[in-house]
């Protein structure tokens, strides 16, 4: 037990965190306009550390690609599952809601909010799995009911995501690539991209990683037949005046606005890339 008296443990929490002094959006957007090739600028512009890529950081017991600046500085939180300390943005958080139909509380993801009481849980398939198989009762304390197929509906919830956030910006943003040779585009001039968007009905696979432009190398290369319905595609072809079985490939341009997308994307890859036991 602390010996400090108790004065002084009540003036500690007035005192304003240091968090507090963190720059705002509209500051960190000024930083980025005013040195878009410091260091602080690539860090906030890039989610995927590709200069860095041959590194790794280990968190716990499990070792992540090097990723985003903003998701390993995201609020530390405690997985419910393992009870470790992780960021909050590689965790899922499940919040409780009153089922009147059942006259039970059910947990439900609640993906990118990251404050507020909730159940956090490591962002991985096996895990909800292993959840579906029982487990969450001890997860949730025995205070929730948690659906048989969640693994399918945050797989859902998560591509519906990444079409929402892609659709937030004009559609003009985005670049239209044209193939030059195998994981080879031509972008326009010296354009740099967070990820590839690729429209390939025959792919099978979700992400390749070694896709390049001519300013470019390890672009992320997305497969988005694995993520959108082809309603979608059909309407965002529709909007560019692409025939519906033509090629098409966009640029995602690196940009504090498309941080978010990319981890988006992030996320589906991680999901998708993990078995199911």
């Amino acid at each position: 037990m602390s010996k400090r008296p108790l004065s002084a443990i009540i003036k500690d929490w007035h005192k304003k965190s240091s968090r507090e002094n963190r720059r705002t959006p509209a500051q960190v957007r000024k930083l980025v306009k005013q040195d878009p090739d410091g260091l602080e600028a690539r860090l906030h512009t890039n989610p995927y550390g590709n200069a860095l890529k041959n590194q790794t950081i280990l968190i716990s017991d499990d070792v992540y690609p090097t990723i985003s600046a903003t998701m390993l500085a995201s609020p530390l939180r405690k997985c419910s599952f393992h009870s470790r300390i992780l960021p909050s943005k590689l965790l899922l958080r499940f919040g409780l809601a009153w089922h009147p139909e059942t006259n039970r509380n059910w947990a439900f993801p609640t993906l990118r909010k990251t404050t507020g009481f909730g159940y956090y849980v490591n962002f991985k398939k096996e895990i909800f799995q292993v959840l579906q198989k029982g487990a969450y009762q001890a997860t949730f304390r025995g205070a929730a009911t948690y659906r048989s197929d969640m693994v399918e509906h945050v797989q859902d919830v998560l591509f519906q995501q990444t079409f929402a956030e892609f659709s937030k910006h004009p559609i003009q943003m985005y670049d239209l690539l044209e193939p030059m040779a195998d994981k080879h585009w031509k972008s326009k001039g010296t354009a740099k991209y967070q990820c590839i968007l690729s429209f390939d009905a025959t792919g099978t696979t979700l992400c390749e990683l070694d896709h390049q432009t001519q300013e470019q190398q390890h672009v992320p290369c997305y497969n988005m037949h694995h993520i959108w319905s082809p309603e979608s595609i059909d309407r965002l072809k529709s909007q560019l005046n692409i025939p519906e079985n033509a090629q098409l490939a966009l640029g995602v341009p690196k940009s504090i606005d498309t941080v978010q997308l990319a981890t988006d994307l992030w996320h589906c890859r991680q999901f998708i890339d993990q078995p199911v036991r």
